[in-house]
């Protein structure tokens, strides 16, 4: 599935708030935003508003998510909202500082600073009903190691999705299902 984007848009959130849960505060500026309502949707390409939402994963209610490359966490504080339960892995201990800052308040949602591929070793095998990476690890990494670790923590029947940018316009959503 391709979707055309016109750039990486920042939806209806103000663009300081998303600025600063997104980069590091310069120094003199004023300090990170603190804590965040969720979004009002999942956002799955760089135009926000387009493409499929969270019915794509289905029922979710309960469900554990965990997104590979969660960045500032907008997207899980959304699934949050849908009743799942989520971990947020990111390498940059910077994002993973300000997403705790801007959703770290909220029930079932939790940040680890991380390898993605180590990261899911920790988490028993067989208990992840969705695996997201939104422009994320499977974006930066070679993708073996981190398909061989998904594989092992996603149930029978669990979710993997992955968005890639395609081009400069066009951005591919693949979902995938482990039997």
């Amino acid at each position: 599935m391709v979707h055309p984007a016109d750039g990486p848009g920042l939806g209806r959130r103000s663009r300081s708030l998303v600025d600063e849960c997104h980069h590091p505060p310069r120094p003199g500026s004023r300090p990170a935003a603190g804590r965040l309502s969720p979004t009002g949707r999942l956002e799955l390409t760089r135009r926000p508003g387009t493409g499929p939402d969270a019915s794509l994963l289905g029922d979710i209610n309960g469900a554990l998510v965990v997104e590979l490359g969660c960045g500032g966490g907008h997207n899980l504080a959304h699934l949050t909202t849908q009743g799942a339960r989520c971990i947020g892995i990111d390498h940059d201990p910077a994002k993973i500082h300000l997403a705790r800052a801007c959703y770290g308040h909220l029930p079932r949602l939790h940040f680890r600073n991380g390898d993605a591929a180590r990261c899911l070793g920790d988490v028993p095998p067989g208990s992840v009903d969705v695996c997201l990476s939104i422009f994320g690890a499977f974006s930066f990494t070679t993708p073996g190691p981190l398909l061989a670790a998904v594989a092992t923590a996603l149930r029978p029947g669990g979710q993997l999705l992955i968005v890639l940018r395609a081009d400069a316009h066009h951005d591919y959503i693949t979902v995938l299902t482990r039997r």
